[in-house]
């Protein structure tokens, strides 16, 4: 109680802390332990859909797509030589096909060996009369093969998207097997740009806050030309950051492309309060005759200010709660807690620290009077303010003009490939692969109807096919595939390959017989992917 009593009372808290340091100390010491215990449990997840507001109404329309037709996320298998046709090379692709089928989490192969196999019908074709029969099937060109027919993808559908690590780690042991025989391979998708945001994320948690923080190092040392001044400020960060990443780990709130930045933020902003701290102390440390009292000085002088700034601070982090997507909620919640254990250690560890050492002798303690380089720009600085104001305050306000304008040429952009650097490969890959064949972001365009069975009506399936005549022109659509572009396919291949028939049926009972052979032989997963079973919802 008597602590209780003290610690609503400043002064009287204040003195308890500098005249008790060990108990101070202790207790400090305790709660790190508690929260660094829980360390080992934090955990890295990154996403690009970490950036999903789960109320929006696009939100909920995809949640509904994915029922009716399952995820779009798959896994495109890219591999290049100078002919796929060419029987060696076929032969090639056509076993990696089947290895990749074998990869554990992979539902289905869509192939060019497999569309082979399904169009032959029982009769076994040679490669170039394969090839020859491929000349009107506009459907496979930029989707399975490129126009120069020196680029092929095969399409993996993932089975379960929460296992979806194992299966790329799977798909890359396989690729790399192959790529020794000749082929040049490489894997992208959706599912890889997730895995590799989730990797880059760890590799920079674990690499830029300790850069940062050898940084801040060297910058205290030049300052305060003393280990204190670089040892309280170090100390109190890293515990700060111990409480932090130790309540993460405590709530399982993974690290994300968010939540990464929390250490790097709270380096640059408590350096700058224990900065304010260690230079008042120095101040103090020049009057005083015993350490706790120039402890206890600092604190007083100190107490205010840094109160003030904290509160502001996490005002201002405090107003992204309203934000609507998890992970900057997430951020602000967790920078909050951050920037307040910055100020309960600045008010409890370091005067209890500083309480605790020895003055510092006053050489040390005047070093500040004498002048160096960074204090001679300051005054250089202070001198144009005050004796060229009718100079510096127009270019001041030219140069904030500018800024005004920029601000209103702001482009918002979040295609998670712009993440990354263009020299990465999973930059390069997704920009090589538009270059030959579709690219690897899907936009599924779904038509609904309240009519079962509407879709069934030849009519209807030229509508798609006008609509996508139409979306193929919009910039940046490489390709449209629908129902209607299969339901050619099998008509072609069930009429022996004339192409007169490689288009869609004049009669509804024949989109029903088409239908069936379409499921018989590309399977009902691809069939559900493009049309529900009461044909009453179409997927372009």
């Amino acid at each position: 109680m008597a602590f209780l009593h003290n610690f609503l009372n400043v002064k009287a808290y204040a003195r308890y802390v500098v005249d008790h340091p060990a108990k101070i100390l202790a207790l400090a010491l305790l709660v790190t332990i508690i929260f660094g215990w829980q360390l080992p449990g934090l955990r890295f997840r990154s996403s690009i859909y970490d950036m999903v507001i789960e109320d929006l109404p696009e939100t909920v329309s995809y949640k509904a797509f994915k029922k009716d037709f399952g995820s779009e996320e798959i896994i495109l298998v890219v591999a290049k030589a100078e002919n796929v046709f060419d029987p060696e090379t076929f032969k090639k692709i056509e076993v990696l096909a089947q290895r990749l089928s074998q990869v554990k989490g992979v539902r289905r192969i869509i192939s060019l060996p497999g569309i082979k196999k399904d169009m032959e019908l029982g009769g076994e074709k040679g490669l170039e009369d394969f090839r020859a029969l491929l000349a009107p099937m506009d459907l496979l060109v930029k989707n399975l093969i490129s126009a120069d027919q020196k680029t092929t993808a095969i399409t993996l559908v993932l089975e379960d998207l929460r296992h979806k690590d194992s299966i790329i780690h799977g798909v890359k042991k396989v690729l790399e097997e192959e790529e020794k025989k000749g082929l040049a391979l490489y894997q992208i998708g959706l599912p890889l740009v997730s895995l590799a945001l989730a990797d880059y994320t760890a590799k920079d948690f674990l690499t830029l806050p300790p850069i940062c923080f050898l940084v801040i190092c060297l910058v205290l040392l030049y300052l305060f030309r003393n280990l204190r001044g670089l040892v309280v400020p170090m100390f109190s960060l890293a515990t700060a950051m111990i409480w932090t990443f130790g309540l993460m780990a405590w709530t399982d709130t993974p690290l994300s492309m968010m939540t990464m930045t929390v250490p790097i933020f709270l380096i640059a902003v408590g350096t700058a309060y224990c900065m304010h701290v260690m230079s008042e102390y120095r101040h103090s440390a020049m009057e005083a005759e015993r350490p706790k009292d120039a402890a206890y000085e600092c604190f007083m002088r100190i107490g205010f200010p840094n109160t003030l700034a904290v509160i502001t601070t996490v005002i201002g982090l405090g107003s992204l709660q309203v934000n609507k997507v998890t992970g900057i909620r997430e951020f602000s919640a967790f920078a909050c807690f951050g920037i307040l254990s910055m100020l309960v250690i600045i008010f409890t560890v370091v005067p209890a620290i500083l309480a605790s050492l020895p003055l510092p002798e006053k050489k040390e303690a005047h070093e500040s009077a004498r002048p160096d380089l960074f204090d001679r720009f300051l005054a250089k600085v202070v001198q144009v303010n005050i004796n060229y104001q009718k100079i510096s305050l127009p270019i001041i306000a030219a140069i904030t003009l500018a800024a005004l304008i920029g601000v209103f040429r702001i482009q918002v952009e979040n295609n998670p490939v712009g993440y990354f650097k263009k020299s990465t490969p999973i930059s390069r890959h997704f920009y090589d692969i538009y270059q030959d064949l579709a690219g690897s972001f899907p936009i599924n365009v779904v038509l609904t109807s309240d009519e079962e069975e509407y879709f069934q009506n030849p009519a209807r399936l030229r509508d798609i096919t006008k609509l996508q005549k139409f979306l193929d022109t919009l910039e940046g659509v490489d390709k449209t595939i629908s129902f209607a572009d299969y339901l050619k396919l099998i008509n072609y291949a069930t009429n022996k390959y004339q192409k007169e028939l490689y288009a869609l049926p004049e009669e509804s009972f024949e989109v029903r017989v088409l239908t069936n052979s379409f499921m018989t032989m590309l399977g009902k997963d691809l069939f559900k992917r493009f049309m529900n079973p009461e044909f009453s919802k179409a997927n372009i």
